[in-house]
């Protein structure tokens, strides 16, 4: 039953009030009347943000009270306010989105609380990870360590090297024009380390900064699964030195010589949910820009017009695939992850990377691991660790 779901999610700490261990008994019993009370207490007197989540809980779906919309947005915008002045914040994504479904045992109901803290809590934004990766083709980087290369020392670049992402956010909830939206600041910087080669250079580093609101629906569309909608602005680039006296290697490609990658884009996204299922639908727009100083007039051509993920949670195993089709060109580029606790903690993980594609002649590779090379081919595959989800 749902009650049982948001009762796992919600749990008490530690140190609960009594007002707040009596209002879970009776909520536990579905008397919500006698519970009503005491949660009122426990959040006016205690700050307690299970409290406040359980007063807002009731508010929005008139358990113990008139349905009031705007008194349960107050009680949400509460418990995320207080809970993100606790040291535990394992419980900031149901203090805004408390609509997921149940998915029947502990071990994937906890997963899905994993990835839900990963998406849309405090902190981890995209998953935070350490990899040793491995392409097929030897990767771009400075000129100086590309192959044909001049390099004094004779290095040069391998197909082996150290991948690691940092993906942080920070959200401020609020009901401006009568409904809930969360605000959200992001960064993610992905970097390419060729560790194992002399002086060990970072090949690569995409900067990745990102400003969104997000919309739940609270179960309003539930018969199609969709659960909210993003609105959003990201920049990318990887912060190389820019020629602008070279000519392109190709009409709309980036100049010969050139390290400089970057493009501006706005997006909107929807997320679904059916069950252990999980979508996002993204499509984006490239802001133009004046093209001589474009570095890659082209790259939408090969990164493509948008983006969809499935995911499958099963007990401790969460399953992402992220493929990018790209229509003017007639191929589709993949990225498949895998996550797993390690035995000695919950909420460090397995990692494992894979990326590849297709187009539509048979040919495999994929387009847009990184921006230096998002017109090159490229299978890869990795394993490590993650912190986040």
């Amino acid at each position: 039953m749902r009650y049982l779901f948001i009762t796992f999610l919600l749990f008490s700490s530690l140190h609960a009030d009594r007002y707040l261990d009596e209002a879970e008994a009776y909520f536990q019993n579905e008397e919500y009347e006698k519970a009503y009370p005491f949660y009122l207490r426990s959040a006016n007197e205690n700050q307690k943000s299970e409290a406040a989540y359980k007063l807002g809980w009731m508010c929005e779906h008139g358990k113990a009270t008139d349905l009031e919309t705007e008194t349960a947005v107050y009680w949400y915008k509460k418990a995320a306010e207080w809970e993100l002045n606790n040291s535990n914040k394992k419980k900031v994504y149901e203090t805004v989105y408390q609509n997921l479904d149940p998915l029947g045992d502990e071990e994937s109901t906890d997963t899905l609380v994993q990835l839900a803290n990963g998406k849309f809590g405090l902190r981890a934004y995209y998953p935070n990870y350490a990899i040793v990766s491995y392409t097929d083709q030897v990767p771009k980087g400075e000129t100086k360590y590309e192959e044909g290369g001049v390099n004094p020392d004779g290095v040069s670049y391998i197909h082996t090297e150290v991948k690691y992402q940092i993906s942080l956010r920070a959200d401020y909830i609020t009901n401006w024009f009568g409904f809930v939206q969360m605000w959200t600041g992001a960064y993610t910087q992905t970097s390419y380390w060729q560790i194992f080669i002399d002086s060990a250079p970072f090949r690569e580093t995409n900067y990745k900064p990102e400003a969104f609101v997000t919309i739940p629906f609270f179960h309003k569309a539930d018969i199609i699964g969709l659960k909210g909608m993003t609105l959003g602005y990201k920049h990318n680039s990887n912060g190389q030195p820019v020629d602008d006296n070279a000519t392109r290697i190709r009409p709309d490609g980036p100049k010969d010589g050139s390290r400089s990658r970057s493009w501006n884009r706005l997006y909107a996204k929807a997320y679904f949910q059916w069950g252990r299922f999980f979508s996002e639908v993204t499509a984006w727009y490239r802001l133009p820009e004046d093209f001589a100083t474009n570095d890659n007039p082209d790259l939408v051509d090969y990164i493509g017009q948008g983006e969809v993920e499935v995911g499958y949670i099963h007990k401790k195993l969460l399953t992402r695939l992220t493929l990018r089709p790209s229509f003017t060109q007639g191929h589709i580029s993949g990225e498949l992850e895998m996550s797993y606790p390690v035995p000695i903690s919950d909420n460090v993980f397995f990692y494992l990377q894979a990326f590849s594609g297709f187009d539509f002649h048979g040919n495999f590779g994929g387009y847009g691991q990184s921006l230096i090379d998002y017109d090159q081919k490229v299978n890869q595959v990795g394993f490590g660790l993650s912190i986040s989800r």
